[in-house]
């Protein structure tokens, strides 16, 4: 469970009785609405890259990079197909910039990396964040946003830094912003020819 929902419920929980509050419970309301502002502000970078991959990282080796936001890890003994949280990278039928898009992922992703589960979609998919293994983790779904190569999903993205990464992108007109288009708005595009704007 994320930060932002576990503080909501219980929020949400201590204030279903406020007849009932003790002083201790206001206090720890108070904390609770001063964390949450905290995490909606600056999201993931409250907590050290290096805490939450030692916490929860799995370690996995590259197997396959699909298109610029979906790939096979192998973690362990298992096959994982990991859609990258918080991004959606043009389709690969959206030439050049699919083609473009999965070959910068292809470009910056080491070939063991950890991956920390969010959430799992629909189809059955992994939806979480991948991290590089050099000495100084970089989150490559971050990187694709910054480098231009994906737009942020906001139907399904509630941290802060991906709008942000994806804002100077835009402003530098990097990759998919370098000319307007679909390919800007991959749920569009999904929208149009398969009748859905969800999973890509």
């Amino acid at each position: 469970m994320r930060p932002q929902t576990f503080l909501k419920h219980y929020l949400s929980s201590k204030l279903r009785n406020p007849g009932r509050l003790s002083a201790r419970s206001v206090g720890g309301i108070a904390l609770a609405v001063l964390a949450l502002w905290g995490v909606e502000r600056w999201g993931g970078d409250l907590i050290p890259n290096a805490w939450k991959l030692g916490l929860s990282g799995k370690d996995c080796r590259v197997e396959k990079i699909s298109d610029g936001d979906t790939m096979n890890l192998r973690c362990g003994t298992q096959l994982v197909k990991v859609r990258l949280y918080c991004i959606d990278a043009p389709e690969m039928a959206q030439k050049p910039w699919g083609t473009r898009s999965r070959e910068h992922l292809q470009s910056i992703t080491t070939p063991t990396v950890k991956l920390l589960k969010i959430d799992q979609d629909q189809y059955g998919r992994t939806v979480g964040e991948v991290y590089t293994t050099d000495a100084e983790p970089r989150l490559l779904n971050l990187e694709q946003v910054a480098a231009g190569q994906a737009a942020v999903y906001e139907q399904f993205c509630d941290n802060p830094r991906y709008p942000s990464a994806e804002r100077e992108a835009r402003a530098a007109k990097r990759g998919i912003w370098s000319r307007r288009g679909e390919h800007q708005k991959p749920w569009d595009y999904r929208r149009r020819t398969r009748g859905i704007a969800g999973s890509p």
